[in-house]
């Protein structure tokens, strides 16, 4: 199977006509895309066509905001339209994960550290793979914050605490070890719950454990590493919108 061609010289146009205010033109524009759209995830990433078929209902509903965006740079409008497709496809596995599938505890990490930065709120230009790059380039300390909410903080990472916060070694490992059992009861209620998913899946049961994260809470955050909730709280809002920046910085070039 081949991808369907598009017209560039006449998608370009229909494009344009759009963006300067006719909308009914809409209908037309996806007419000539949707066969390239349909066929993305199965010729890409070897998907089976249900999956494909649910991918286009997921683009399709928010192809405006990709329309709109298209800036006639002198690419072509495939290009544009396939790392628009590329970014959409990974934040529908990750939305599919959160409605239809269970998260198990070896792929938490990774979808923590989204969840955090993301504040919880769907994005299209927002997804994992740019949470982890942005992760990468925060400084020693804002990692920290991080790793202490999504409770994966490793041996080294208890020195650095107990370095940025003066206290002993013993101390800081103690703190921990409390906040372990905080985090540890998360854990075994969303086990329970995910094992009764598996048992007999209904969808309270889904939108029950949609709302279960296993994060740290705001005081145990605080307490590890000396800082005040409010703290806690301007340290995490002051990353996120540092992770907005970093998620739209040069969307339009590809």
């Amino acid at each position: 199977m081949k991808m369907n061609k598009i017209d560039e010289d006449k998608i370009k146009k229909l494009i344009l006509e759009y963006q300067e205010g006719n909308n009914s033109i809409l209908n037309t524009i996806i007419k000539e895309i949707s066969i390239y759209v349909y066929n993305f995830p199965i010729i890409m990433y070897n998907r089976e066509l249900d999956e494909a078929g649910e991918f286009y209902i997921y683009f399709i509903e928010r192809i405006e905001n990709v329309i709109k965006n298209f800036q006639d740079k002198g690419y072509k409008f495939t290009t544009y339209l396939t790392a628009s497709l590329i970014n959409s496809f990974k934040n529908f596995l990750i939305t599919k994960r959160k409605t239809l599938k269970v998260i198990y505890e070896s792929e938490l990490s990774n979808i923590n550290i989204l969840y955090l930065l993301s504040d919880l709120k769907e994005d299209e230009n927002v997804n994992l793979e740019k949470s982890i790059e942005f992760f990468n380039t925060l400084d020693e300390f804002s990692k920290l914050i991080i790793k202490t909410f999504i409770f994966e903080l490793t041996p080294e990472d208890l020195k650095l605490i107990s370095k940025y916060t003066g206290k002993p070694i013993q101390q800081v490992i103690n703190e921990y070890e409390e906040i372990y059992k905080n985090v540890n009861k998360k854990y075994i209620k969303r086990k329970k719950l995910i094992e009764s998913i598996n048992k007999k899946p209904t969808k309270t049961k889904m939108e029950k454990l949609k709302k279960l994260n296993t994060l740290c809470g705001y005081s145990d955050v605080g307490k590890l590493l000396n800082l005040s909730v409010s703290n806690v709280g301007v340290s995490l809002k002051r990353i996120r919108e540092k992770f907005k920046n970093y998620a739209y910085k040069n969307l339009s070039t590809l």
